[in-house]
């Protein structure tokens, strides 16, 4: 992850008094994690850290159950919004998440995917640019 990403990253879990992701996302942090080591990106001293880092951290984050209602919702979200699998998956698990959370927000770093998350879900922003939008 890019430093700029990383930090809102820590921003948005610092300003939160919950952590919810799907439960793709392990799968998907792994992947991107092994890409990066063989790109040579990390040495495998930082992979190891990285993965350690969340496995420790993956229990404390609330992971809506996949069901077939989720994985349908995320069909639906795939055709209406033109999504690729995972990243259905991923709005869905939102949504679910913010039937018992109102004030949940979504955050990601796919353009496309935000796009569609700004249809059914408020979408994360900074405090100091949400407070620009609304001068």
């Amino acid at each position: 992850m890019n430093e700029a990403g990383r930090k809102l990253v820590v921003r948005a879990v610092e300003e939160s008094s919950r952590v919810a992701t799907a439960m793709v996302s392990y799968a998907e942090a792994r992947a991107t994690f092994a890409r990066l080591l063989r790109e040579e990106k990390l040495t495998e001293e930082e992979h190891s850290g990285i993965v350690g880092a969340l496995d420790i951290r993956w229990p404390t984050y609330e992971r809506p159950v996949v069901t077939d209602n989720l994985v349908r919702l995320a069909g639906d979200f795939a055709q209406s919004y033109a999504l690729r699998g995972y990243d259905s998956v991923q709005l869905a698990s939102a949504f679910v998440c913010r039937t018992e959370h109102r004030d949940l927000r979504f955050l990601s770093f796919d353009d496309h995917l935000n796009d569609a998350a700004m249809q059914v879900v408020q979408v994360y922003q900074p405090a100091e640019e949400s407070e620009k939008s609304s001068e």
